[in-house]
């Protein structure tokens, strides 16, 4: 079998690209596509008729098995990144929350247990404290 290069004037035909296993039809003579580094070889149209069916019973038989292989790698991909997350928060649990750059040398005056960042405190919790203030048993 002749091999041919991409850029090289071929007669009508079939042509297997041999890097990209692609076939580039001529229906009247011309140039083959790609560059010099691309290698084609001719392929006879008996060898195509002959090959067809068998590359379609191929591809009915494979079909179900990509489909199974397609949804198997996504549940796993999404496994793979759940477990991940969790083991993320799982050592954020475990670490301390120790903050050196936190050092409270301010001086400030405490907060007025009446107001909470200027709010005025609330007067259910109020009454509530006070109704269990009333109900603590006396020792």
């Amino acid at each position: 079998m002749t091999t041919y290069t991409g850029t090289q004037a071929v007669e009508s035909g079939l042509y297997l690209n041999l890097k990209s296993f692609s076939i580039s039809t001529m229906n009247k003579g011309g140039v083959l596509p790609g560059t010099e580094l691309d290698r084609y070889r001719r392929v006879p149209m008996l060898v195509m008729l002959a090959a067809a069916p068998l590359l379609g019973l191929t591809y009915v038989m494979f079909l179900p098995l990509i489909g199974f292989a397609m949804v198997l790698h996504l549940l796993g991909t999404k496994l793979v990144h759940a477990l991940g997350d969790a083991a993320a928060n799982a050592v954020r649990v475990l670490r301390p929350s120790w903050a050196p750059a936190l050092a409270f040398l301010s001086r400030s005056k405490p907060a007025k247990p009446d107001t909470v960042a200027g709010n005025p405190a609330d007067a259910w919790s109020k009454d509530v404290e006070k109704k269990l203030d009333d109900n603590k048993p006396e020792s």
